[in-house]
């Protein structure tokens, strides 16, 4: 699939020699709360934009379905304005659903995924529901996984811009990963598929990314390395066909015992994409956060970088995302002096755009778990959650940000 004239003309666009972008990015108004109900534990939020800018943020909720945890979601205008109330994704509300992931495609139709207990008989399994860019439902919730036995969990999903997706999740008491691609109308391409080659030990936490033509990689943690060593990062390539692009491929280069305890990756609009993960030394403490670089060959862009500059402590649970040009920002949370939500934004090239910097503002509420997303063009939106800050247990806070400094504030060029 070609990228669509506009994407290609926001790609040149955003790939000039000339484009100021701003070093830390530009705050686009203060962070605000983004759950209207406030009861109880409000956490775990992932977000999406559409080609204009437009957002959906979900999260996960207590207290509000009727029983366990709920999955919920709040639709944006691309200039912040809320679109409509929140709402409740699931239908099923037995038990808990909770660990939601969204996309949406250009033209702003999104997906959710969540995984749900007891719903398919055994334990957890995954379940989805589709959505029109109005905010209506288009069918019913379906479940994802055919395979059923023990629990299936922590799903990520991803769109291209047409509407086809694919959803990956772990699976098993030793859990290995598998993905499900489905065309833009809903229907399954194909079956269920195991991802990962190497099957010792725990391979979880997938985390996935396309580019503009519907390519799209998969990454994740495994507990045990072909090589012995405990942990590492590991991801497979896949033609937007659902054919693997080349073998399994080890992202992190350390070897020795050194946890890994989250993954992310970010792609652009023509296949190049970055790995981040957070890592500790020796002990499960200490964690620093890295980056890995690839082409749309899948060959690595130098070798792998530390991305947060402050090391004392945990910084840990990264989250990446990228423009269509490749420009790219990693957030984390930080346990050190105080607890903070943290970024640092990259040019294409992996050159640093100016030092990390701090992204909430409120920090008595222990912010942790960021996740960011962003736009076509490189705006910005980062999530966390925030303990005491809606005034009952945990929140979801958000802040906006501009990757380019406003033609007002630039005073030059760079050539």
């Amino acid at each position: 699939m070609a990228m669509s004239p506009n994407a290609a003309a926001l790609f040149a666009f955003l790939a000039a020699p000339g484009l100021l972008l701003a070093q830390g990015g530009v705050p686009l108004g203060p962070e605000f709360r983004v759950n209207t109900f406030t009861t109880a534990a409000q956490n775990d939020a992932a977000v999406a934009f559409d080609s204009a800018g437009n957002f959906v943020i979900a999260w996960q909720g207590a207290s509000q379905d009727g029983s366990g945890d709920g999955v919920f979601a709040q639709r944006y205008a691309s200039g912040g304005t809320p679109l409509g109330g929140e709402f409740r994704v699931n239908t099923f509300t037995i038990s808990g659903q909770g660990d939601p992931a969204v996309a949406c495609d250009a033209a702003g139709n999104f997906v959710l995924v969540w995984d749900s207990y007891g719903q398919d008989g055994d334990k957890t399994g995954v379940f989805a529901q589709r959505y029109a860019s109005t905010g209506a439902p288009l069918g019913g919730e379906f479940r994802v996984n055919t395979y059923t036995t023990s629990g299936q969990r922590f799903p990520a999903v991803v769109s291209d811009p047409l509407g086809n997706f694919v959803v990956v999740w772990d699976s098993g008491f030793y859990p290995d990963i598998f993905a499900q691609r489905y065309a833009s109308t809903g229907a399954p391409l194909g079956g269920e598929f195991r991802v990962n080659a190497y099957t010792t030990g725990a391979q979880v936490y997938p985390a996935v990314a396309s580019d503009a033509a519907g390519n799209f990689v998969v990454v994740w943690r495994s507990s045990l390395t072909p090589a012995g060593s405990h942990d590492g990062v590991f991801g497979q390539r896949y033609a937007s066909t659902g054919a693997p692009l080349g073998t399994e491929f080890q992202v992190t280069s350390f070897t020795v015992y050194a946890p890994v305890h989250s993954t992310s990756v970010a792609s652009d609009a023509t296949g190049n994409f970055v790995v981040a993960w957070d890592r500790g030394p020796q002990l499960p403490s200490d964690l620093n956060v890295f980056g890995q670089r690839y082409d749309n060959t899948g060959s690595p862009l130098g070798g792998e970088f530390r991305i947060n500059t402050y090391t004392t402590l945990d910084q840990a649970s990264p989250w990446i995302s990228s423009d269509l040009a490749g420009n790219f920002v990693v957030t984390w949370g930080s346990n050190g002096s105080f607890f903070g939500i943290f970024g640092q934004r990259y040019t294409s090239a992996g050159t640093p755009l100016g030092g990390e910097f701090r992204i909430n503002t409120y920090t008595a509420g222990s912010p942790n778990l960021p996740v960011v997303g962003s736009d076509p063009s490189g705006r910005f939106v980062v999530l966390w959650t925030s303990y005491g800050q809606d005034g009952s247990s945990q929140g979801v806070f958000a802040q906006r940000y501009s990757m380019i400094v406003p033609v007002e504030l630039q005073s030059f060029r760079v050539e």
